[in-house]
């Protein structure tokens, strides 16, 4: 009788073990619960692994949207180098997770993105080439304190210039049908241009009938009678961003924009930010870049 019990035990245990580790499976479960959803002709890759319970990796991914509207009435091929996927929320994206529930968190990496789409060849005209494009986002969301923190959402086309975006926002709810009143707690943006201004703006102004010039001396301009009325703590950040825009040809590095509103600050006192220093001591504005020439914001355009 004992050897039953212990018999029964161990393939209780076995089976267990089982469904843990399909439960562990990440690959497993996008294989099952995701690409089913996935409205694609055909998704295959090269290689997939398990990342814990709930990521994954794939390489040399290709998949084939079939023909619609967005498309050109033709059906586009994207190719993705790698997506790498730490963490997924399943369980809100599964086909059975309701309607008003968002996914609480993602953390992922698509790298090296190509595409035949008329989206991958937008900015040809302006002379920026077909490059391969990176995109990484990192995001939670906490239901119970209604608090949304995107840690990274950054946008990387190599070789021509990188974006990279932070915030925190109080009151989002994982509920998507709930009316919360977003409200800024921080927030960040990085432009680390590696020559892909100096390409698109000549073509843009071209296309209004200016040369990129003027439209730069008018941004110098603007920054310059706003500046008027600012301290020294504004001013210091107004002369990065003049600079940053001045060295738009060539620029000496990254412009780091932050802002971080006080707690009594919203939407409704944007008319305040005209005000001595305002934008600093309402909005916490920052600006930081490697180039900055002190009382570039004053100066204004070159003469």
């Amino acid at each position: 009788m004992r050897g039953i019990w212990a018999g029964l035990g161990a393939a209780l245990m076995g089976i267990g073990l089982a469904a843990t580790a399909w439960a562990q499976d990440g690959l497993q479960r996008f294989e099952k619960e995701i690409k089913p959803q996935l409205e694609l002709k055909s998704l295959t890759y090269k290689s997939g692994k398990a990342v814990g319970t709930s990521g994954f990796v794939l390489t040399d991914v290709v998949a084939v949207v079939p023909a619609n509207e967005a498309t050109g009435e033709k059906e586009s091929t994207v190719r993705i180098e790698k997506v790498a996927v730490d963490a997924l929320d399943f369980d809100r994206l599964k086909k059975d997770a309701k309607d008003d529930e968002a996914p609480r968190f993602a953390k992922l990496k698509l790298e090296g993105m190509t595409g035949d789409d008329e989206m991958f060849a937008a900015l040809a005209p302006y002379g920026v080439p077909k490059v391969p494009v990176d995109i990484a986002l990192d995001y939670a969301i906490d239901g119970k304190d209604k608090v949304l923190t995107v840690k990274t959402l950054e946008v990387n086309l190599r070789g021509q210039g990188k974006f990279t975006v932070t915030l925190v926002v109080d009151g989002i709810s994982d509920k998507s049908s709930a009316m919360d009143d977003g409200k800024l707690r921080t927030a960040s943006l990085t432009i680390d241009d590696s020559g892909l201004i100096a390409k698109v703006l000549p073509a843009m102004a071209k296309e209004e009938g200016f040369k990129a010039e003027e439209l730069v001396a008018t941004a110098l301009g603007a920054l310059a009678g706003f500046a008027a009325a600012q301290g020294p703590p504004t001013l210091k950040a107004l002369d990065a961003v003049a600079s940053f825009v001045a060295d738009w040809k060539s620029p000496k590095g990254a412009l780091a924009l932050g802002l971080k509103p006080t707690k009594t600050a919203g939407l409704e006192d944007l008319d305040k930010v005209m005000m001595p220093n305002a934008l600093v001591d309402l909005f916490g504005f920052t600006a930081t870049y490697p180039g900055t020439r002190p009382g570039a914001a004053k100066s204004g355009p070159e003469k």
